[in-house]
C-alpha cells in the first residue's frame, strides 16, 4: 500500500467483492492490480500547496483501457464503467487524502484494441460549458413487436442495454453484460432477430439527447421517423439522435421511443 493505506485497502475490499461476484476469483486478482495501478498513478499528482493543502490539479481523467480481445474490453467496461465504480473510487481516494475534488471533476473510461500502454491515463482541464443542458424529460420504450418480461421500460438510467440475454458471458461463464431490456429467447419470430448483445441507449449529459447505438448485431439497427428509415451504424459508439415518436427496429422486434 502507497497511500491513505486504511481508505485504499477499504475501497479495495469492496472493488475485490463486487468483481468476485461478476467474473470470479482468478478475473478479479488481474483487474484488482489493473484498479491499484490506476489509483496509484492518480493519487500521485496530487501536489501539495502553501500551508500543506493538497490539491489535484485537474477536473478530467480520462482512463484508456486497451486488449485486442473484445470480450476482454467488455469485462473492462462493465468492472470500471457500471455505475461509475472507477470514479466514485478516484473520489473517495482524493477525498482520503484530505485533497479537494475539483469543481466539475469526471472520469472517463475508453476501451481501445490497442494503444501506447495497456492502460494509459490522461490528464485534462475542461471549461465548464456556457449553456447548462436542460434536465432531459423523461423517456419511455414500449414493445411494439416481439415479447419482453414487460410492456413499458422507463428510461431511468445514464445506458439502457437491449438483447436477448439477461446476462452475456465469456467462454469461462464470467458475466460481461447485463441486459435492462430483455426481449424473450426463442419466443416468436421477431425475437430470433434480436442479438444477445444487440444496442443500448444512452442519455448525453451534455446535450440532454437520447441516442442508440448498435453493438455489431447481427440483423442491424435502425429507426423509422417521418416515412423513412435510418441505419445506426453497426459497432458505432456515437450511435444516432432519437426523437420521440421514433419506431426502433433490432432486427424485426421493434420499440417505440417516446419522451413525456
Amino acid at each position: 500500500m502507497s497511500f491513505f493505506s486504511e481508505v485504499e485497502k477499504t475501497i479495495e475490499r469492496e472493488f475485490r467483492k463486487w468483481t468476485e461476484k461478476a467474473f470470479g476469483p482468478a478475473e478479479s486478482d488481474e483487474l484488482l492490480l489493473v484498479h491499484r495501478g490506476i489509483l496509484d498513478e492518480v493519487a500521485g499528482k496530487i501536489q501539495t500547496a502553501r500551508r500543506g493543502e493538497r490539491i489535484f490539479p485537474f477536473n478530467h481523467v480520462v482512463v484508456r483501457l486497451a486488449s485486442p480481445d473484445a470480450a476482454r474490453r467488455a469485462v473492462f467496461e462493465v468492472a470500471f464503467s457500471a455505475e461509475g465504480r472507477l470514479e466514485k473510487d478516484i473520489r473517495e481516494c482524493l477525498a482520503g487524502t484530505g485533497c479537494d475534488i475539483p469543481a466539475g471533476f469526471a472520469v472517463e473510461i475508453e476501451t481501445a484494441e490497442s494503444g501506447p500502454r495497456s492502460v494509459d491515463i490522461l490528464y485534462e482541464n475542461r471549461s465548464a460549458p456556457t449553456v447548462t443542458a436542460s434536465k432531459p424529460s423523461p423517456a419511455r420504450l414500449t414493445i411494439a413487436r416481439g415479447k419482453a418480461g414487460q410492456e413499458t421500460f422507463v428510461l431511468d438510467k445514464p445506458r439502457i442495454n437491449i438483447g436477448r440475454l439477461a446476462e452475456l458471458t465469456d467462454s469461462r461463464q464470467r458475466v460481461i453484460r447485463r441486459n435492462d431490456i430483455v426481449f424473450e429467447d426463442s419466443a416468436d419470430e421477431a425475437n430470433a432477430t434480436v442479438s444477445r448483445g444487440h444496442a443500448h441507449i444512452r442519455l448525453d449529459a451534455e446535450t440532454s439527447e437520447y441516442r442508440i447505438c448498435d453493438d455489431s448485431s447481427e440483423y442491424g439497427t435502425r429507426i423509422f421517423r417521418d416515412g423513412r428509415s435510418i441505419e445506426v451504424p453497426s459497432g458505432g459508439k456515437r450511435g444516432e439522435r432519437l426523437n420521440s415518436g421514433d419506431e426502433i427496429y433490432l432486427g424485426r422486434a421493434c420499440l417505440r421511443f417516446e419522451i413525456s
